[in-house]
């Protein structure tokens, strides 16, 4: 038996920080939230940005979702159209949340 345990890829800092830095490249749609067995949308025309350490989801001319980077743990949906977003949310008093970023699809 091994008597160490590996972490998990996802779990790094280093992979967080490169998945922000991915993540930060694209443009939104709209972003959405769910709350119980429903969606809803916040947000609509935004971005991304990495400021101090932070990461920072703006939409309609206003930040909906900041976090420490370090403490953000994303993925993007299997079509790659978006990502899914958990962390605690520093605009909303350190409340834990998940948030669905779609990006705006360029041809």
């Amino acid at each position: 038996m091994w008597p160490f345990k590996k972490k998990k890829l996802e779990d790094k800092v280093s992979f967080r920080r490169s998945m922000a830095e991915k993540i930060a490249r694209h443009r939104i749609r709209y972003v959405s939230e769910r709350e119980g067995d429903m969606d809803i949308i916040i947000g609509r025309d935004g971005g991304f940005n990495i400021r101090n350490g932070e990461f920072i989801v703006s939409a309609d001319n206003h930040v909906i979702f900041r976090t420490k980077v370090d403490d953000l743990q994303a993925s993007e949906l299997m079509s790659l159209e978006g990502a899914i977003l958990t962390a605690p949310d520093l605009e909303n008093g350190g409340e834990m949340r998940t948030i669905i970023a779609y990006y705006v699809y360029y041809r």
